[in-house]
């Protein structure tokens, strides 16, 4: 019977973000990051297929916490609110590890196969959007539309988040970049 170690995933991860910090992320190895979180090769690839995906894996519960936040928004709600809203059940995560998801996301504007990775990881929370929309009743073309702009949003409102000096908060930032969104449309409309 295989034994888990205990928070590996956790483990790898801050070992992976320290490695990449001060060696960079193509000079970096699986048997390095094993070894500086003091466990097995092995086990790494328990977890992960690769030392790409270490970057990735909190995605998929991030992206239910967003669901999960889609679906309990308060009825009236303008969808693209409900959908800048369901980003403050992640911005804990975001604001509490600043200088990781900082160094991650440089990492990704620096590294093609991470800058794919990214953009798939987008594409599958704009459906998780789409498919949370629609549950609350949302025609499934508009749904689309909005769950594309939410994502937009959500890229937007991270760089500008990695780039402010000043530290505010995920969710001003998202407020902001949802804002400018809805301003820009009125603007072009009237």
């Amino acid at each position: 019977m295989v034994k888990k170690a205990e928070n590996a995933r956790e483990r790898f991860e801050s070992a992976a973000y320290a490695l990449f910090q001060d060696h960079g992320y193509a000079e970096t190895t699986v048997p390095q990051i094993a070894a500086k979180a003091g466990l097995t090769e092995r086990t790494f690839y328990r977890y992960f297929s690769d030392k790409r995906e270490v970057m990735f894996w909190r995605a998929d519960a991030h992206r239910s916490a967003i669901m999960k936040e889609i679906m309990n928004a308060p009825v009236g709600l303008h969808p693209l609110d409900v959908v800048a809203g369901s980003f403050s059940a992640i911005a804990p995560f975001i604001d509490g590890h600043r200088p990781i998801v900082k160094l991650r996301q440089s990492l990704i504007s620096a590294y093609v196969e991470l800058h794919e990775r990214e953009l798939m990881k987008l594409h599958n929370l704009a459906l998780a959007i789409d498919s949370g929309l629609q549950q609350r009743g949302i025609q499934p073309s508009f749904s689309r539309v909005l769950a594309e702009i939410g994502a937009a949003v959500f890229k937007v409102a991270l760089q500008n988040w990695r780039a402010d000096e000043a530290k505010s908060g995920f969710v001003h930032h998202v407020q902001a970049a949802s804002r400018e969104f809805q301003a820009g449309l009125h603007k072009v409309a009237g």
